[in-house]
C-alpha cells in the first residue's frame, strides 16, 4: 500500500522550504511514527533528505497499539537515515542519542480506541510526555506535543470559532474524559517544563485532520464514510447529524505542525486547522455523496455502543495566532481534499482492510 499521494509529499516540502533547511544535519525523535500523522512526518523528511548534502537523522518509534504494523515493511523503513524502533514511546527517553527535535505524536485519538483503552490513553498523554520532557531538558531539544481540539470540550456559541485562550468546557467523568483530560494534563506538563526548566516545548491542537493514509479501523468520520462506500453501504451519520466540524487536509496540517516545531521563536499553544467551512456531519455526508458517490444513500443512526455519545456540538478553530506568528494559511479546500482522499481510498481500501 502507498500511504500517501506523491504530489502531497512534494507539496509539503515545497511549502516548508526554508523551515526544513533549518533541520539539515539535525536529529529528530518521532513518537507514534507508525500512525497516520507519524508516517507523514517520516515520509516528508525521507524525501527531503534526498535533496540535501547533510541529511536529517530520524528515530521513528511506535508500539502499533492502534497503527498498522505493516508499516515496518513499508518502503519508509528502507532508508539509512531512519532507525525504526518497535516499543513504547518511553523508550525514546532511554536512548543515548541526543535529539535536536522531539515530535511527540504518539497517542490514542480515535473515540472507539480510547473508549476501549482508557488507561493506555492516559499513560501516553501524561506519563510518556513527562519522560520525553525530561529527555528534552537534558538534550536541550525543541519539542512539539500533540494535544487535541477535544480539550475545548463543547464550547458555547460565543466561543465559536475557538481561540487558544478558551479554557474549555470539559467533563472530568465520562467516556471521553480519559482523552480530553489527559491531553489537558499533558499540556500542563509542557507549561511546567517550559516555565520551570526552560524547555522549548510548543503545543498543537489539531482540528479534524484527514487525508490519504487514514485506515478504516481508525474509526474517524472520513474513513468511516470511505469504508462504507467501498462496501457498497449507506453513509451512516451518528446521532442527529447536526453536530458541526471543520476539516483540515493533511498537507495543510503537516505544514502547520512543522512550522510550529521549527520556526516558532518562543514556545506557545497553536490551533492548527482550516476554519472554513464549518459543516454539519449530515451536510458533510451530502457533500461526499455529491462529490464522489452520487448513488450512495445517507442514513441517520443511533450511536454505536463502542462510540462515546458525549461529543461536542460544534468545533471550529480560530487560527489567528498561527497566521500572525508563522504566516500560516490553509490552501486545500474541503471539496479538493475530499476528492484526493476518496480517490486514494477507492484504490487502497481492499477487502482485507475492511
Amino acid at each position: 500500500m502507498n500511504y500517501f499521494l506523491d504530489e502531497d509529499i512534494s507539496l509539503i516540502i515545497k511549502e516548508l522550504d526554508t523551515t526544513l533547511n533549518k533541520m539539515n544535519g539535525k536529529r529528530i525523535l518521532i513518537t507514534g511514527a507508525g500512525g497516520f500523522l507519524g508516517r507523514y512526518f517520516v515520509a516528508v523528511l525521507k524525501e527531503y533528505n534526498k535533496q540535501i548534502a547533510h541529511p536529517i537523522s530520524i528515530v521513528a518509534l511506535d508500539n502499533h497499539v492502534t497503527s498498522n504494523p505493516s508499516v515496518a515493511t513499508n518502503n519508509l523503513k528502507l532508508d539509512p537515515n531512519i532507525e525504526w524502533i518497535y516499543g513504547d514511546a518511553t523508550l525514546g527517553a532511554q536512548l543515548p542519542d541526543k535529539f535536536d527535535y522531539i515530535l511527540h505524536a504518539a497517542g490514542i485519538a480515535s473515540p472507539e480506541h480510547y473508549r476501549a483503552k482508557p488507561l493506555a490513553t492516559i499513560d501516553v498523554a501524561v506519563s510518556v510526555t513527562r519522560v520525553l520532557l525530561e529527555k528534552a531538558r537534558a538534550d536541550n531539544s525543541r519539542v512539539l506535543f500533540f494535544s487535541s481540539s477535544e480539550i475545548y470540550g463543547d464550547p458555547t456559541p460565543e466561543f465559536i470559532p475557538t481561540n487558544e485562550e478558551y479554557r474549555g468546557h470539559v467533563a472530568s467523568r465520562g467516556p471521553r474524559a480519559c482523552y480530553d483530560e489527559s491531553k489537558r494534563l499533558g499540556e500542563t506538563l509542557c507549561w511546567i517544563y517550559e516555565n520551570y526548566y526552560n524547555v522549548h516545548v510548543s503545543v498543537v491542537r489539531p482540528f479534524n485532520v484527514f487525508g490519504p493514509g487514514m485506515m478504516p479501523k481508525d474509526f474517524r468520520v472520513m474513513p468511516n464514510f470511505a469504508a462504507s462506500i467501498a462496501r457498497g453501504e449507506s453513509l451512516k451519520v451518528y446521532g442527529h447529524g447536526q453536530q458541526t466540524r471543520t476539516f483540515c487536509y493533511i498537507t495543510d496540517a503537516v505544514v502547520g505542525f512543522l512550522k510550529i516545531l521549527v520556526d516558532a521563536d518562543a514556545p506557545n499553544v497553536f490551533n492548527v486547522g482550516n476554519p472554513n467551512p464549518e459543516i454539519s456531519i449530515k451536510e458533510l455526508a451530502r457533500l461526499i455523496q455529491d462529490t464522489v458517490s452520487p448513488n450512495t444513500r445517507i442514513e441517520i443512526i443511533k450511536y454505536p455502543e463502542t462510540y462515546p455519545e458525549d461529543e461536542p456540538n460544534r468545533r471550529c478553530p480560530d487560527i489567528s495566532r498561527i497566521r500572525a506568528l508563522l504566516k500560516y494559511e490553509p490552501t486545500v479546500s474541503l471539496e479538493e481534499g475530499i476528492k484526493r482522499f476518496f480517490s486514494w481510498s477507492k484504490e487502497n481500501y481492499t477487502a482485507e482492510l475492511l
